[in-house]
């Protein structure tokens, strides 16, 4: 067995070998590529998506300061209408207290002895009329 590998020159050893593990890595780099590219293709899709987001997030960002400001342009306008009906309501009790003192001022008034009460009633309510004119 060891006389026909005399046979062969040592370089010829040597070249052969080469060739072997030439192709051997030939082999595994491109095993190795068909890993890389489904790898780039992945980091790429990944990049896609992370875009996607970024840019999904700074959308939903602005909307969001969006209606933060229109919230607080509620908050502002809810403000000034309470701030309204509370001044309204003051001067509709004053206007109320005040009809109420006239009212109770109408019925302190005693009918006369001797007169209608028809007639004392209307009396009464043509005074108030014209108090109320002469405001």
């Amino acid at each position: 067995m060891a006389a026909w590998l005399k046979l062969v020159p040592a370089w010829g050893w040597a070249v052969l070998l080469g060739l072997i593990l030439a192709v051997g890595q030939q082999i595994r780099v491109s095993l190795l590529q068909a890993e890389l590219e489904t790898e780039h293709t992945a980091r790429l899709d990944d990049a896609g998506k992370l875009a996607a987001c970024r840019t999904t997030r700074t959308t939903l960002l602005g909307q969001v300061i969006e209606q933060n400001g229109a919230l607080a342009d509620l908050r502002a306008a809810e403000l000034e209408r309470a701030t309204r009906a509370r001044d309204v309501q003051h001067h509709a009790e004053g206007r109320a207290q005040q009809a109420d003192q006239q009212a109770q001022q109408v019925l302190q008034e005693r009918t006369p002895a001797g007169v209608d009460a028809c007639t004392a009633a209307s009396r009464a309510f043509d005074d108030e009329l014209r108090r109320e004119r002469a405001q």
